[in-house]
């Protein structure tokens, strides 16, 4: 989600200049003022092109080689100076060196690293902010490089899961395109002189006819078509109708409501360990998850957190989380120990996903194979079925 920044006056008279993650900046003057803040400024924060910034991979690195550097007790600035030489990725050699400079300055590390949210994000911007002011800054980078691993080992799972299928879907594309365009064009030409098709085969020659007369005009539209959705689905509401879209697929819903739950419950819990208050948590948890209808349902909560109302109270009317996960978070609210059991949740939809990814690829693959193999049967059976009715024929 889009990331803004903001100038108010709090309703004491004093000033307060920060960041808020959020759909649009009308829903960012509505929260704040919800607050009772008088806006004075809004800004949507630039945050360079996604590919300017630092890999999972790469982010995971520096952060081991960080806390390690740190752990033995190394000054801050000495650690981000050795990791600095070492770094072999330009971008990232430019953003450290600002980082460092800024510090020299006198500027905390959480702020310095703010100014470069393409390499840092405003999650772990924030947690390194909650470690500086409560002086456990290596136990935070842990917490923080443990839910990195498990984000990373999660999302390669959901992309090993759904490559196979797609590499599926694609050679059947590809075989069916051949068919169509070459193949049956060929083989039908022994049929021109034949007055009479049967039925399957005539079906076969005018869809294959329509096919050929009008190929450059499928493949453009199927193109633009593509460019198009990913081009709207980068606006706000493109986002928000597609992602709303995507949780009502029947044979996914389940699938994605668990992922996306596994994701909230993971990085809350994080952002909650490391010392951040709880609607502080939820605004900068909601810049994490993928899913605007998610994150949407998530910002709602927090607001009715701010009247008074439970975390477990306020997700249930938002209709954000399961039945189960409501109970679960309302046993941890009540036990005084709420990051344990987002956690424990976190857990439970993490195996839960990996089973139903398990189940719905041993599933798909046979379902596609059947359709493939089907498909080209009707195919063969079309071309061939003249040639069988000429031999009954003769005899």
């Amino acid at each position: 989600m889009p990331i803004f920044t903001y100038r108010a006056v709090r309703e004491d008279g004093t000033s307060v200049a920060d960041e808020f993650t959020a759909t649009t900046s009308a829903e960012v003057r509505q929260a704040l003022e919800v607050r009772g803040y008088l806006v004075l400024d809004i800004q949507k924060k630039q945050v360079g092109l996604r590919g300017a910034g630092a890999s999972q991979k790469d982010f995971l690195i520096f952060n081991q080689e960080f806390m390690t550097l740190v752990k033995a007790g190394l000054p801050i600035l000495q650690a981000l100076e050795i990791l600095h030489k070492r770094m072999e990725k330009p971008g990232y050699r430019s953003a450290l060196g600002g980082i460092i400079e800024a510090v020299k300055g006198g500027t905390a590390l959480s702020d310095a690293m703010a100014a470069h949210p393409a390499f840092f994000p405003p999650l772990y911007t924030a947690t390194v902010r909650a470690g500086e002011q409560s002086g456990a800054l290596v136990d935070v980078l842990k917490r923080y490089i443990d839910y990195q691993k498990r984000t990373i080992a999660l999302r390669r799972k959901v992309r090993s899961a759904v490559i196979y299928p797609v590499f599926l879907v694609i050679m059947l594309v590809a075989v069916l395109a051949v068919f169509f365009l070459y193949i049956i064009p060929n083989f039908t030409q022994m049929y021109s002189d034949q007055a009479r098709l049967p039925v399957l085969t005539t079906m076969l020659v005018s869809f294959t006819a329509f096919v050929v007369s009008y190929a450059p005009v499928i493949f453009i539209a199927l193109v633009a078509g593509v460019v198009g959705l990913s081009f709207w689905h980068r606006t706000p509401a493109g986002q928000q109708v597609l992602d709303a879209i995507t949780l009502g697929i029947p044979l996914v819903r389940t699938l994605l409501t668990q992922y996306y739950m596994a994701q909230l419950t993971r990085t809350l819990a994080t952002v909650l360990r490391g010392g951040i208050p709880l609607v502080q948590a939820m605004d900068t948890t909601a810049g994490v998850i993928g899913n605007r209808v998610i994150a949407r349902r998530l910002l709602e909560s927090r607001e009715l957190l701010t009247e008074g109302v439970s975390l477990a109270d306020a997700m249930e009317r938002t209709k954000l989380a399961p039945d189960m996960t409501v109970r679960m978070i309302e046993v941890g609210e009540s036990s005084g120990d709420l990051p344990q059991m987002l956690e424990d949740v976190a857990d439970f939809y993490e195996q839960e996903v990996e089973n139903k990814l398990t189940d719905l690829t041993t599933m798909i693959e046979p379902v596609l194979m059947l359709t493939m193999g089907i498909v080209i049967a009707f195919i063969v059976v079309a071309l061939y079925l003249p040639i069988f009715e000429m031999g009954a024929k003769l005899k």
